[in-house]
């Protein structure tokens, strides 16, 4: 049997200036150069020295940016260095960038910075690919090019762009994926970032290699390193030698591919970035792989694993388990290989990743080879040549007919010798002994998680029951405030309409009899007089329609359509608003909480439509829909900004949600169209 798949990858994000750039490509190589053991010597050397000196300053870049941010008051400045900070925390900790880009969305939109939400979604799409979740990326990349196309950022759209193009490549759709490299190249190159335009380079040229085309790949990955090299970005230095040592080894030319592997593990532990360091020395041990240095190849890949986990990149470790099981297997030790296997194979399966699933079909066959398990060798050997489609289909099929020979021998001497192959009674007890030891464990953990899972379902029931507990506080409270408030405007109302209405209409009558008496006498007095009437009249109108107001009569009369086309002819005719009013579907009877309550939200609604919206119509609807009793005011005046009034504090807004969580409905306020404001209640009968 043989490898016939890339045995390490460096998963590429985007390289621009919203996002990390890690452009690596698979690292794998066909054949293995003579002079490597000279080399190995001096880079062990090297790596494990440039090792013990980056671990102290590993955080000093976070350190700095955090403090930086801390202390800035300019919310653009603050947003700049906290998506800085977010890259690096990225760098160090994969699993902590989601909920970076969270926050930084949160303080976007705070600061109603579009730039700053485009580049929080950016660096949660970045996120999704690098966690092995391709499609999820391509979904919000394209997301964030729409974003900053609105924004007309030609830069932002370059990183847009990159990020779809490095997404489909990992998906093996090259066409696609140099679609999208060329329009982020010219994108680039507009803006005039060099950084920029390298990273671009770099990504074509790894697409380039996966196409097998390495010269063409080779000479866009030296012209993003020299670009890197002019500018001094060593962090970005480091991917692209990693990326120049998998074209040359792809290639088959293993001194240059080792040359640039040395510089780019020596540059990435000198920076402290265990994920890179990690990522080539497991390339390493799949050269030493295949030079046969299985002992050595080993190590390399133990260091690649534990690189990796304290970096937090467990999409990652498919590699080097791979290429551990490789090496047992070469060893004669395939119930370890079988091990690392099986762990690395958990993992690919809850990633989701393709690359190297024909390997571990591969190597696990082997195993189970090795082992004498013929029928789970035969299973995973015929998986492997499913996926395998290469130039050596034809040793493939020897090799499947000669597993599926010694699967069927060996099933028939199982026949034959079945009887001879019982357990003695020692090894059943040990075997019983064993089962009850690990039943007990089992049971024992079983009961553990049991007690946790009550006592956790416990403490969240008694934490709903004050949740709830508290709301039904503020419930009452706010209803015992709304019904004192209602009992306030009739007591005022009646006290209006039985004293001073009345009191004013005396006053009247006795202005009416003065002044007939003064028509016979004093005529010239008289007219005084009924100037004098008729601001009494004016005052007992105002009296009687502020009592009206408190409190309508003909919502206890009439009901609650009647009284609210009445209010709205009464508070828009007289200032010359055309009005429009329907009701239909409406039951025969209503609670008066609801009644009194719809009827003040229509009050703040309308009042609110004569102070601000400048209307020349307003429409009413009541109506029932869905169990619910629904009031729409629709005018065709300004749009009314609800949440900045709500974030003010305006008291009549506050009256109108206050009443409506009385009243367990809902509040929703829109543009209208063309113009205007369109307000939805619903309140459920």
């Amino acid at each position: 049997m043989r490898a016939s798949s890339p045995r390490f990858s460096l998963t590429r994000t985007g390289g621009l200036t919203d996002s990390v750039s890690c452009e690596g490509s698979a690292f794998y190589v066909c054949a293995f150069y003579k002079a490597f053991a000279a080399i190995l010597v001096v880079f062990l050397f090297l790596s494990s020295l440039l090792y013990s000196v980056a671990l102290s300053g590993q955080t000093t870049v976070a350190d700095s940016l955090r403090r930086a941010f801390e202390g800035e008051k300019d919310s653009a400045k603050k947003l700049e260095l906290y998506y800085e900070l977010a890259l690096e925390a990225k760098e160090q900790d994969l699993s902590v960038a989601l909920l970076y880009a969270d926050t930084l969305e949160k303080m976007a939109k705070s600061a109603r910075n579009g730039k700053g939400e485009a580049r929080a979604l950016s660096l949660r799409a970045s996120t999704l690919h690098e966690q092995g979740d391709a499609d999820g990326a391509i979904a919000l990349y394209r997301k964030v090019l729409v974003m900053y196309q609105k924004l007309e950022d030609v830069e932002g759209q370059g990183v847009a762009f990159n990020g779809l193009g490095f997404s489909f490549a990992e998906k093996q759709e090259s066409d696609s994926a140099m679609v999208y490299y060329l329009k982020a190249a010219e994108a680039k190159e507009k803006t005039g970032k060099l950084s920029d335009v390298a990273s671009v380079y770099s990504n074509i040229g790894n697409l380039y290699v996966d196409q097998l085309a390495y010269d063409k790949g080779i000479e866009f990955l030296k012209k993003a390193l020299k670009i890197r090299m002019e500018l001094g970005e060593d962090k970005r230095i480091i991917y692209t030698y990693n990326n120049l040592a998998v074209a040359y080894g792809s290639k088959g030319d293993i001194e240059p591919a080792m040359e640039y592997a040395q510089k780019g593990i020596g540059l990435a532990m000198k920076q402290g970035n265990k994920f890179v360091a990690g990522v080539i020395s497991g390339g390493i041990g799949h050269l030493l792989n295949e030079k046969e240095d299985y002992e050595e190849a080993i190590r390399w890949c133990e260091q690649s694993a534990r690189l990796l986990r304290e970096a937090n990149r467990p999409a990652n470790l498919v590699f080097p388990l791979v290429n551990m099981a490789t090496a047992y297997n070469g060893l004669g030790q395939p119930a370890k290989a079988l091990a690392v296997a099986q762990e690395g194979y958990a993992i690919m399966l809850e990633t989701q990743q393709v690359q190297p699933l024909e390997v571990y079909y591969e190597e696990m066959a082997k195993a189970y080879e090795k082992m004498g398990n013929y029928e789970q060798a035969h299973f995973w050997f015929k998986k492997f040549m499913v996926l395998d489609d290469s130039l050596f289909k034809a040793d493939n099929v020897a090799n499947i007919a000669e597993m599926e020979t010694r699967y069927e021998t060996k099933k028939k001497e199982a026949e034959i010798n079945a009887q001879q192959l019982k357990l003695s009674e020692q090894q059943r007890r040990l075997f019983r002994q064993r089962t009850w030891i690990f039943s007990l464990a089992l049971g024992m953990l079983a009961l553990t998680v049991l007690g946790y899972l009550f006592y956790n379902r416990y403490r969240l029931q008694k934490k709903a029951e004050l949740d709830a507990a508290i709301i039904r506080e503020q419930k009452l409270g706010l209803n015992a405030v709304i019904e004192a408030q209602e009992a306030e405007r009739r007591r005022i109302a009646k006290d209006l309409h039985d004293g001073i209405a009345q009191e004013l209409v005396a006053l009247k009558m006795g202005f009416h009899a003065l002044q007939r008496k003064l028509d016979k006498a004093l005529p010239e007095e008289s007219e005084q007089l009924e100037g004098l009437s008729q601001q009494l009249d004016q005052s007992c109108t105002e009296v009687r329609n502020l009592s009206h107001v408190m409190l309508p009569p003909t919502l206890g009369q009439h009901g609650l359509a009647p009284s609210l086309e009445l209010l709205l002819r009464n508070s828009l005719h007289p200032v010359g608003i055309q009005t429009e009013f329907e009701y239909f579907g409406l039951p025969e009877t209503l609670d008066e909480k609801i009644e009194v309550g719809i009827y003040r939200i229509a009050q703040e609604l309308l009042n609110n439509i004569l102070k601000h919206a400048g209307a020349g119509k307003v429409a009413l609807q009541l109506y029932l829909a869905s169990g619910n009793l629904v009031l729409k005011i629709e005018d065709d005046g300004n749009s009314f900004d609800f949440e900045s009034a709500r974030k003010a504090g305006s008291m009549g807004l506050l009256n109108i949600l206050s009443r409506v969580a009385n009243l367990e409905g809902t509040f929703f306020s829109e543009p209208g169209a063309p113009r205007g404001t369109v307000s939805t209640v619903r309140i459920p009968v």
